[in-house]
């Protein structure tokens, strides 16, 4: 028998107390809009997803579409502005927003019941899973008013862990107000409130980059374990910077919040199977403790 049947053989054994450890148990996958862009990679993310949830894993994603939405807001000759990673929102912003997300979620579901068969069900703001409250952003003195932006007051788990029953759960980062406002929230701090109102086993945020780097430059500088201590002093030092500040700020909210642990993987095909179910991984994990540690 070839050598290369045989070790498929044994990465499958290697996988079998993962599964077994997981089955039942609840992940949040954030999955960035940049790498939706690359149908190769879009397919890549969700066959991994599909896979997890055929092995009895219970999966909510949180889909991004910040690419998207910058496209379609050139198209239409629309300002594009951020502060402090945050878009700001007016109403001709918001409606891009709303549609370009919508479509991202529904072309996610759509795929992982058309080409990976994988029961999948889409969670729209109108349903009510998200409820959110307007975001009053200050700097310094200075209170900026970026608009139709907001922050998750509320989770409905209720109905989260109905659709869980038997569906993948995807859900896009739009949240509504009481009075029926919808707000753009940021995607990363979405999915890391789900997490901690659900107490999920793993927070796994895919991005376009492997990890966190020592040296951001060099792919070859991945840190495979982080504790909150650590955390803090990248972050201080300037190794954490830009879009992975508020990664790993959401990543100790879920830890604190109880949710055993947080995952930071992209960058190589199947990144969040070989993460998830082999002893190395391929990414970074962010403990409360120091150690890398699958069991």
């Amino acid at each position: 028998m070839e050598d290369g049947v045989i070790k498929k053989a044994e990465i499958l054994v290697e996988a079998l107390p993962y599964i077994q450890k997981y089955q039942g148990k609840v992940f949040v996958v954030k999955v960035g809009g940049s790498l939706l862009r690359s149908p190769e990679t879009f397919e890549n993310v969700l066959l991994d997803i599909a896979f997890l949830h055929a092995v009895g894993l219970k999966i909510v994603i949180v889909s991004g579409g910040g690419p998207f939405i910058n496209e379609e807001l050139e198209k239409q000759e629309k300002e594009i502005h951020f502060v402090e990673g945050l878009r700001v929102t007016n109403e001709e912003v918001l409606n891009v927003v709303v549609d370009v997300l919508e479509k991202v979620r529904n072309d996610i579901v759509q795929a992982l019941q058309e080409k990976f068969h994988s029961s999948a069900h889409s969670l729209s703001p109108v349903d009510g899973i998200l409820m959110a409250k307007k975001i009053h952003w200050q700097k310094g003195a200075e209170v900026i008013d970026l608009g139709f932006v907001g922050e998750v007051s509320e989770v409905n788990v209720d109905l989260l862990y109905s659709v869980l029953e038997k569906n993948i759960a995807v859900i896009s980062s739009i949240g509504l107000s009481e009075e029926g406002t919808l707000f753009n929230i940021n995607g990363d701090s979405v999915a890391a409130s789900i997490a901690c109102n659900i107490v999920a086993e793993k927070m796994i945020f895919v991005s376009n980059v492997r990890g966190v780097m020592r040296n951001p430059d060099n792919s070859d500088t991945l840190i495979s374990t982080l504790n909150a201590d650590q955390v803090d002093l990248l972050i201080k030092d300037g190794v954490i910077q830009q879009g992975m500040i508020p990664k790993v700020r959401a990543a100790m909210e879920c830890l604190n919040a109880g949710v055993k642990k947080v995952h930071i993987v992209g960058g190589v095909p199947h990144a969040m199977l070989l993460e998830i179910f082999t002893s190395e991984g391929v990414g970074t994990e962010i403990l409360l403790e120091e150690r890398r540690n699958h069991e």
